[in-house]
């Protein structure tokens, strides 16, 4: 049996609307980038979030730095945690801004005690990141922190569509979120993003931004109030997007059906722990993630690809501050974070998956911690 990290799904139906729909495109009834299904894909995300408004992009990197570049946070502090993917610290500093790392909980997203700390009269914004897709009780509390002290709070919700908190949905809790639509992703578009917030001033600057910062003056189109990329998203793209939301919650209750057999056939394995949701939410199980209390991860990792298993991608194997490229921060110490990185383990989880392949790989993860 050979069983993947993870999977894209699109029905029979999603493929007919897509390749028709993409049809009409190519002949030439819609612009090719940024047309009318990326106009509607951004409504019906902004729905169902919960949000006034979403701005669509090609990437969750680039969604991240149209807000940060949106909210002017160019030499200022934002704090953010070390365990996420480099994107986060890249939007900040591609935007001009100062990455300060901070530890994480034990459910590996930032632990707001330790934030407070990292808090400095330059500090404009703090980043939370709903790591695995988990929308932490944490949030809440940074969030009360940040008005307390007229802070922003950004949200990098790349792995955490459709997940909630208290009935408010990942990318709702911070004055902006970044979504990314990568190929791995609960949902994807192949490459993409998309930015959610209520701030119609930061949509009129994404939005400019995303082409090259141009704003139409009258007949002419070509006229730049601020620095942009080409950041736009095709409309191919929003095409697999919008039936890839409308699938979004049967996706989440297929991998909380497949987290709820991973929990049971391995409830009795004391050498391991997961990492659970809150209580009063929804998580939409992007990834699986367990604590190798007493193995080496990397004999576990090799013995189940050898059996067909990949294991899912880690989140993640080496936190920012002992990369290499930030050699500024690799002294600094956040032993939460460090431990968490060393130790996690992601088993592969996706809507597609049956429960005869859950099982083949709970046994076999079983089979080899044994030895």
């Amino acid at each position: 049996m050979k069983i993947p990290a993870t999977k894209p799904y699109f029905s029979e139906d999603d493929i007919i609307f897509i390749t028709e729909k993409f049809q009409d495109i190519l002949h030439g009834r819609s612009f090719l980038s940024n047309g009318q299904y990326v106009a509607q894909f951004e409504k019906e995300f902004a729905a169902f979030i919960g949000t006034k408004f979403a701005v669509a992009c090609n990437s969750g990197t680039s969604a991240l730095e149209l807000i940060c570049r949106a909210l002017d946070i160019s030499g200022k502090e934002v704090i953010l945690p070390s365990n996420t993917f480099i994107a986060t610290a890249n939007a900040i500093l591609n935007a001009g801004g100062i990455p300060v790392f901070a530890d994480c909980a034990d459910n590996m997203c930032l632990d707001e005690s330790d934030v407070i700390k990292k808090i400095t009269n330059n500090t404009i914004a703090i980043m939370q990141v709903h790591i695995g897709g988990i929308v932490s009780e944490s949030t809440l509390k940074l969030k009360k922190i940040c008005e307390d002290r007229k802070l922003y709070l950004i949200e990098d919700a790349a792995q955490a569509h459709g997940s909630s908190l208290k009935k408010t949905k990942a990318g709702a809790f911070g004055v902006a979120a970044g979504f990314s639509f990568f190929s791995t992703k609960v949902m994807t578009t192949g490459e993409g993003g998309m930015v959610t917030t209520d701030d119609e001033v930061l949509v009129e600057k994404m939005k400019a931004m995303r082409e090259f910062g141009k704003v139409k003056q009258d007949i002419y189109i070509n006229y730049h109030k601020y620095i942009g990329y080409n950041w736009r998203m095709p409309e191919v793209a929003a095409l697999l997007g919008l039936r890839q939301l409308a699938a979004l919650e049967h996706f989440i209750k297929r991998r909380n059906e497949i987290a709820r057999i991973y929990d049971q056939e391995l409830k009795e394995v004391s050498s391991i722990t997961m990492i659970k949701p809150e209580s009063e939410s929804i998580h939409n199980y992007f990834k699986y993630i367990i604590i190798l209390k007493d193995h080496d991860r990397r004999m576990v990792h090799k013995a189940l690809e050898e059996r067909g298993i990949q294991p899912s991608g880690y989140v993640y194997e080496l936190p920012l501050h002992k990369q290499p490229v930030f050699g500024w921060a690799n002294d600094l110490q956040l032993p939460k974070t460090e431990y968490l990185s060393e130790h996690h383990f992601c088993l592969p989880i996706f809507y597609s998956m049956t429960d005869e392949e859950v099982a083949f790989v709970a046994q076999s993860l079983r089979e080899v911690l044994k030895t």
